[in-house]
């Protein structure tokens, strides 16, 4: 009965497609629209058996910005035994329970089945036999320009939601999907998109060209650009999906040189530790020519490969390397996360020279560090390390940065005036501060000394030249240009400069400690914009032209709802900050992956009566995850929770950024 019904309402579609190519010029306007309106009618009656309403209970109200939806959304059954494809986005706060309702109003109670995380569908299973499957479009016959009705099924059981428009371009979303013009909303996310004759195109899900992930493109709802994962790619997915295992997209490890996906700059900049690609033997200055078998010349092309790949999926790869006369063709399979890079750890701070030297002095050993294990000691001399020459702390760093932890290393030191050979094996870098850092001995100087080289000391005020925004500095009145110093970059919170809070509790810090202070102030000083973050980058230039900065030693600091500037700045400028120290803050923005040329550490100091504190302890968890040096002090006491540090707190900051330079 059930497929008499359905070749009926085919026939009728089709007579009425037919009746709108080849007789609308003989047809008056009203008897047209009419021609019209009863073809979107027949080819959602056509589809309507197989759409479903979805409700989810429970779960997160939030994810991310994303205030996860309550209402009814839609699904479309994929066989006759229950089983029911629809949008991932449907599933992202994790619903305690589903409930299906089928048209006829019987409900069912659903379980997930498995969801594919690159094309963003979920697949449901409810307990339900001899259900109507919908007719899928033959991929031959999807073309731009064609009819294309988008269908949800919320509120009305007997009525589908409809909405019309045309086939505005294939192969969107780096080739995942058929894009529409028809008006998707959420309630429309899992149902179908249909052509005039009501068979199904695809699946309607939010997708954006730019980002990934479970929320991108919804805030492209209703706009007229609606994507749909075409139906032939569903029905190819289903079956792996109905073994109960995820689908994830498959990444190599790569990044390009060039910027855009219209560059034309092949060169690989970096390569993954770990990575498939590093694996199979690809190196930084490489130039990828071929990617699955197909000449590529622009960073597009690259993506319209990668971006439509799973997991576990192999590609074959093609480069040329500088040097080489023949091209290196190698097939990788693709993962579903990428390793996080762990710098290794020796334990040492360097000692602070005045004057260049062979090797690198220890200044300090950490306790229970690698270095304390093999039995290093101040004053020793690191001369070679794996064999391979130290020419100063950056070589060393650079050395030590580039192994992981449990990795061995074989030391030439002099002790004594007297070689000496040791064996380490590297640890992962610690997430505490040291308790007892004696500070480094830096010769005194007097301001007056300074006034005559016109090295300009103590607090002051100041401008970058021919720019009215003004920054504030703190030059210890003891500095000695002969010894590089430590940076404190300060950003102020919204409303408050805080200038001399910031100068009177940390003055004595930075003469114990070799740190010098500079507060840029935003123009607009109720808040920061991120338009500014190109003025502090060049204050923080014009503080290290003036005076004898350690690179490895620039941070930025900062307190409640300035801390996510500064986290702004961090992840913006990897080369030139080193770590982050905020106060009654969380973090907002994932960090970049971690890189061994950029190391960055964070410290985090919360008042336990923060209402933060539930919400940044698994934030901090999540940054350790990625291996992000992390330290987090949670401080009971009667301070109030937006009140500036005690000293306690700000004294053991300033051993966190007296050792930011540790190897």
């Amino acid at each position: 009965m059930t497929h008499s019904i359905t070749k009926s309402f085919m026939m009728l579609a089709l007579i009425s497609s037919l009746h709108l190519q080849t007789s609308a010029a003989q047809v008056p306007a009203a008897d047209l629209e009419s021609l019209e309106e009863r073809a979107f009618k027949q080819a959602a009656a056509f589809v309507n058996p197989s759409i479903v309403r979805i409700e989810t209970v429970g779960g997160q109200d939030r994810v991310g910005k994303i205030i996860t939806g309550t209402g009814p959304t839609s699904g479309v059954i994929v066989s006759r035994d229950g089983l029911i494809i629809s949008s991932a986005f449907n599933f992202i706060g994790k619903p305690s329970s589903i409930l299906v309702t089928l048209p006829d109003g019987r409900r069912f109670p659903a379980q997930v089945v498995a969801s594919d995380h690159l094309k963003m569908l979920t697949l449901l299973k409810i307990d339900a036999q001899n259900l109507p499957v919908p007719l899928a479009l033959p991929e031959n016959e999807l073309q731009v320009g064609m009819w294309s009705i988008a269908l949800g099924r919320t509120f009305d059981l007997e009525q589908p939601s409809i909405s019309v428009g045309i086939v505005s371009a294939l192969g969107r979303i780096w080739g995942k999907a058929i894009q529409t013009d028809a008006k998707v909303s959420p309630i429309n996310y899992g149902g179908p998109l249909v052509d005039i004759n009501g068979r199904l195109m695809g699946i309607l899900v939010p997708l954006s060209p730019g980002e990934t992930g479970e929320t991108a493109g919804v805030e492209w709802y209703d706009s007229g650009i609606g994507f749909a994962i075409p139906m032939q790619d569903v029905l190819k997915i289903i079956p792996r999906l109905n073994t109960g295992k995820d689908l994830h997209p498959g990444l190599l490890g790569i990044t390009l040189s060039g910027k855009g996906d219209l560059s034309d700059d092949m060169k690989l900049d970096r390569v993954r530790y770990g990575s498939p690609a590093q694996q199979a033997g690809i190196k930084a200055g490489d130039t990828i020519t071929k990617l699955d078998g197909q000449p590529v010349t622009m960073h597009s092309q690259i993506k319209q490969v990668l971006m439509s790949k799973y997991a576990d999926e192999a590609v074959s790869l093609t480069v040329t390397r500088e040097g080489s006369k023949e091209p290196l063709a190698v097939q990788v399979t693709l993962v579903e996360k990428l390793v996080p890079f762990e710098s290794g750890f020796l334990g040492i701070l360097p000692q602070r020279e005045a004057k260049a030297e062979a090797g690198v002095g220890v200044r300090y050993v950490f306790s229970k560090s690698a270095a304390a294990e093999a039995g290093l000691k101040p004053n020793d001399r690191i001369l070679e390390f794996n064999q391979q020459k130290v020419t100063g702390s950056d070589s060393l760093a650079l050395m030590v940065n580039h192994l992981r932890p449990g990795e061995s290393a074989e030391l030439l030191l002099s002790r004594d005036q007297k070689p000496l050979n040791m064996k380490v094996t590297l640890q992962s870098i610690p997430n505490t501060v040291e308790r007892e850092l004696p500070t480094q001995a830096i010769p005194s100087r007097t301001a007056q000394e300074n006034a005559q080289q016109k090295i300009k000391v103590g607090h002051f005020k100041d401008q970058l030249p021919g720019d009215q925004q003004k920054f504030w500095a703190y030059v210890p009145e003891n500095y000695d240009p002969n010894y590089q110093y430590g940076l404190m970059v300060w950003i102020h919170p919204p409303g408050n400069t805080m200038e001399s809070t910031i100068f009177k509790e940390w003055k004595t810090i930075c003469e114990q400690r070799g740190i010098l202070i500079v507060g840029p102030a935003a123009q607009d000083v109720i808040r920061w914009n991120q338009d500014e973050s190109e003025f502090v980058k060049e204050v923080v230039e014009t503080i290290k032209s003036r005076y004898a900065i350690d690179a490895k030693r620039i941070f930025l600091a900062s307190h409640a709802d300035g801390s996510e500037f500064a986290f702004h700045l961090a992840f913006k400028y990897r080369e030139l900050f080193r770590g982050v120290a905020v106060s009654d803050s969380s973090i907002k923005d994932r960090p970049p992956e971690t890189d061994p040329d950029y190391p960055l550490s964070l410290y985090f100091v919360l008042n336990a009566k923060n209402p933060l504190s539930q919400l940044l302890q698994p934030q901090i968890e999540a940054i350790r995850i990625m291996n992000y040096p992390t330290v987090f002090e949670l401080i009971k006491n009667d301070n109030q929770a937006g009140a500036y540090l005690e000293k306690p707190q700000l004294e053991e900051i300033g051993r966190w950024a007296d050792s930011l330079d540790r190897i």
